[in-house]
């Protein structure tokens, strides 16, 4: 060997041995990492094969030989450019589903990608709350990219040309994945690779949202045959409200103001939500959905707001969580301009500390209850929403350790944090608020849009597949100054104890607003004034039939005990005095 040889075989990326170690030792790297940050596979694989599922299982094995592939082509590829574009997707795919499986202990769908993509605006507070997770997923994110970005790459001219010739070859997996999912109607992506099974639902999920459009409402036919049973209606609707989380015993050391007034509420309560995320509960409530037809309901029936004003009613919005919003319109949960049109009044209340916002949202339901004409007000409380510390002043804190004073996130932090929230925005909200407001002649209903998972490996709501029925409790209580109506609710509330939910609610409200029980019953049958046959349950995920009719049902038995092991809640701190004198 010459000299001159033996220095090129010496150069940097020159194609001798040296450079096919760095080459096998990269390839390793990257199967390492694909092992690492998938879950799931062997579960899969012995899944269909203890069920004989053969025909499924080939094709999913050769969907992973086909990712391997790609992975390593795009990695081994000649071209920088190459390498950086599919690098950079490739590592914020596998981080993105990494992150949700850490955070979740679940997989991430095309459902969980529209309920994040509608959330959008909650990104803020998802990271506060989340922060560690998404840390590690950016350590992730960071890794990946520099085991396909970086060199080495075959340096021999024929390896080159062969792998020039492989830069759309990690598209395959991307566009057979897609084709899966929407064959399967949204389902299909079961432990499949996460380095592109994001990127394709991302894709899909985009492409059904531009595609599908949106349905024409329908206007209101029915005309009300009778006045409004009451003059005004308010409809409270809370943030992240868990029902057992509200102790309505007498002097309890929770809640003991709404306990006060617990007397003046006809409790429907513990009931079930119509989804376990905000924007799905939402648009369940103001859509007037029906539980007979979620789909075609939430899409083409008119809104509350028509059905108000045509009963005569000034119509009013105020959200208390707006101050996260971007968009100019400063609408969020599946609101549109031409909904937004049929509101009279709509307040978004910004520039506010969250913790304050319930305060600003109190004054002016205030000043609409007290104008000269009948009033309907459809009001999004902040309430416990994440994170639960930035929902109450850090000095009012009355339980410990909050999950700001904990070294770690421990459902006992989370706890402590979520009963200060519920402690100021729901107990010291309801006492101030019954006792600045005029609430003759109004009927009040409460509830929240849905309901927290205070364990730390879990979602805390807005899980789309197997969620915890937590996810689904909420409180749901009617005040009404009309003793005619107060009792029609005590009667029914007997009923529909352990049954009720949130797809009761706009029967009642029209029926509240005049219109006929016959044309009622045409479109509902359920409602808080007449019961339901249907069992519990919340839907998660899509109701707009994105991918299909059919609705992700999950049953909540309401008679159960959900709330957690009594030892890991902290006592406030008067209680824990009590405790250590009596020791």
């Amino acid at each position: 060997m010459t000299i001159r040889q033996d220095r090129a075989l010496l150069a940097p990326g020159a194609p001798g041995p040296w450079n096919g170690r760095l080459i096998a030792l990269k390839l390793v790297l990257l199967a390492v990492f694909m092992v690492l940050t998938n879950f799931g596979f062997g579960q899969r694989v012995a899944l269909l094969l203890d069920n004989h599922r053969f025909g499924t299982l080939l094709p999913f094995l050769l969907i992973w030989l086909l990712a391997a592939s790609a992975v390593m082509a795009a990695a081994l590829h000649p071209r920088w450019s190459v390498r950086i574009f599919w690098g950079l997707l490739i590592a914020a795919s596998t981080a993105a589903a990494w992150g949700y499986h850490h955070a979740s202990q679940s997989e991430l769908t095309v459902f969980d990608i529209l309920s994040l993509w509608n959330a959008r605006h909650e990104a803020g507070r998802a990271a506060d709350f989340y922060g560690m997770q998404m840390i590690f997923a950016g350590g992730v994110f960071v890794i990946g990219a520099l085991l396909i970005i970086l060199p080495p790459v075959p340096t021999r001219a024929g390896m080159k040309r062969l792998l020039s010739w492989s830069a759309a070859l990690p598209l395959v997996p991307v566009l057979v994945i897609g084709g899966i999912v929407l064959d399967k109607a949204g389902g299909g992506s079961q432990s499949l690779p996460v380095q592109f099974a994001p990127i394709a639902l991302s894709s899909l999920a985009g492409a059904k949202i531009v595609l599908q459009g949106s349905p024409e409402r329908q206007s209101v036919t029915w005309t009300p045959e009778a006045k409004p049973a009451t003059r005004n209606i308010l409809m409270l609707v809370d943030e992240s409200v868990r029902a057992d989380y509200i102790d309505l015993t007498p002097g309890n050391p929770y809640t003991p103001g709404i306990a006060g007034l617990a007397d003046r509420f006809v409790n429907f309560g513990p009931a079930v939500s119509g989804g376990n995320c905000s924007n799905y509960s939402n648009a369940i409530l103001r859509f007037a959905a029906s539980r007979e037809d979620v789909v075609g309901s939430v899409n083409t029936s008119p809104t509350l707001w028509q059905y108000a004003k045509k009963a005569g009613f000034r119509t009013v919005f105020i959200d208390a969580q707006a101050g996260g919003i971007t968009n100019p319109g400063l609408m969020q949960n599946f609101m549109t301009l031409d909904e937004k049109a049929q509101i009279d009044a709509f307040y978004a209340i910004r520039n506010v500390d969250s913790a304050h916002a319930d305060e600003e949202l109190a004054k002016i339901v205030e000043k609409e209850l007290a104008g000269n004409q009948p009033v309907f007000i459809y009001a999004n409380k902040n309430g416990a929403h994440f994170p639960y510390d930035h929902a109450y002043p850090v000095e009012q804190a009355k339980f410990h350790p909050t999950m700001a004073e904990s070294a770690s996130d421990t459902q006992q932090g989370r706890i402590a944090s979520y009963r200060n929230a519920i402690a100021w925005s729901v107990d010291r909200f309801m006492s101030g608020f019954f006792a600045a407001a005029d609430l003759s002649n109004t009927t009040l209903i409460y509830t929240s849009d849905h309901a927290q998972t205070l364990d730390p490996n879990l979602l805390t709501h807005c899980q789309v597949d197997d969620p915890d029925p937590r996810m689904g409790v909420v409180p749901l209580m009617v005040y009404s100054s009309d003793p005619v109506i107060r009792a029609a609710l005590s009667g029914s509330a007997q009923k529909l104890q352990g049954n009720a939910s949130h797809f009761d609610i706009a029967p009642a409200l029209l029926h509240l607003m005049g219109y006929a029980e016959k044309d009622i019953a045409t479109r509902y049958d359920e409602s808080l004034f007449g019961g339901s046959a249907r069992s519990p349950a919340f839907t998660s995920g899509d109701i707009f039939g994105l991918f299909g009719s059919a609705v992700h049902w999950n049953p909540v038995d309401l008679k159960a005990h959900y709330l957690e092991p009594q030892q890991s809640q902290p006592l406030p701190q008067a209680a824990l005095g009590k405790e250590e004198t009596a020791g």
